[in-house]
């Protein structure tokens, strides 16, 4: 007697790689929200950007998921690049996963809210001692730039190959979102410097920068979780749970 021959939504090699992606989103997703509830159940508010939790008691989920993202991106095979591309999905990967790892390593500048008292500067860290302070901070910016580009690459460019029309959809909407949250994340960072004392203090009361980068990783994990066919996994499990259903 045959086996039953395994369809994609099946076989399990197939389920173990769209778990890996589900995992990737779920850690993108909860990077925001757990530097949220720790940030104002520890200090009380809110730090100007995701960054600066580098120099809080939160450091270690930042770097943390920095390095989970970083290292699965970098580890990612994805398709082979076909004759028409320029670049495959695996070499926009690599690119996207050390550029997590710097944004890691190289922290930002020193930017600790007013009147706490749990700001955790370290001496200095090697990268720093390194390049120095002001270069570190440069590297980091420039590394988040290309982190946020390569993501709106997989989004427009590379996940819409796909047969599926909803998905192509769900794509290109995160991938135009990720544009728009580096629109805002820019203009908000160019007017907290070069605004005046006025646009600086709205940018901060309002945690603008913040917001934009959470938004940004919010929609970046929406997109893998997407590709990860999280949805079918959650309707397998309610099946699951709920017989007959």
């Amino acid at each position: 007697m045959s086996e039953t021959p395994n369809t994609p939504d099946t076989d399990p090699h197939v389920m173990s790689y769209h778990r890996v992606r589900q995992a990737l989103g779920a850690v993108a997703l909860l990077l925001p929200l757990s530097l949220i509830l720790g940030g104002v159940g520890v200090e009380g508010s809110l730090r100007d950007s995701l960054s600066n939790y580098f120099f809080s008691p939160l450091r270690e989920v930042f770097v943390g998921a920095l390095w989970a993202i970083g290292v699965f991106l970098i580890s990612y095979k994805g398709y082979a690049r076909r004759s028409d591309e320029r670049f495959s999905d695996q070499v926009l990967a690599r690119i996207s996963g050390l550029s997590a790892l710097m944004v890691s390593v190289f922290p930002s500048l020193e930017d600790c809210p007013v009147k706490t008292e749990s700001c955790v500067v370290p001496e200095r860290t090697v990268t720093q001692i390194w390049v120095h302070t002001g270069p570190s901070a440069w590297v980091h910016n420039i590394s988040a730039v290309v982190f946020f580009l390569c993501l709106v690459v997989f989004c427009l460019v590379q996940f819409p190959k796909t047969s599926d029309l909803a998905r192509r959809r769900i794509y290109r909407a995160c991938g135009y979102g990720i544009l728009a949250t580096l629109v805002l994340i820019t203009s908000a960072f160019l007017a907290g410097r070069l605004g005046g004392e006025a646009a600086a203090e709205f940018v901060s009361r309002h945690n603008l920068i913040f917001w934009g980068e959470a938004l940004g990783v919010w929609i970046f994990a929406l997109a893998w979780l997407t590709k990860g066919k999280a949805d079918q996994s959650a309707i397998r499990l309610m099946r699951k749970i709920v017989p007959g259903g």
